[in-house]
């Protein structure tokens, strides 16, 4: 995730989640965003940031979501995610 995305989130981390997601609705409601194409944006952004948050290890992500890993892989080819681990420094 980009440091920009990052200090946003943080600001906006005053607000519960459930407040963030109806700023977001409202958002792209008023937005020319297709509701598919939003959902669609959403479940990439939201695996890519569970990917990272378990370290691409698909077994911890799986127990955490309740997601079978097979749904996890299926939904990464998807959305053409690559499983490449980030160098941390």
């Amino acid at each position: 995730m980009d440091n920009q995305i990052k200090e946003l989130a943080e600001e906006f981390s005053d607000l519960t989640i459930h407040k963030q997601m109806k700023v977001l609705a409202y958002k792209v409601s008023h937005s020319r965003i297709f509701f598919k194409e939003a959902i669609e944006e959403f479940e990439k952004h939201l695996l890519m940031a569970l990917l990272e948050k378990h370290d691409y290890n698909l077994s911890s992500l799986s127990l955490s979501t309740k997601l079978h890993r097979n749904t996890i892989n299926n939904k990464i080819k998807k959305h053409n995610i690559k499983k490449i681990k980030s160098l941390k420094s």
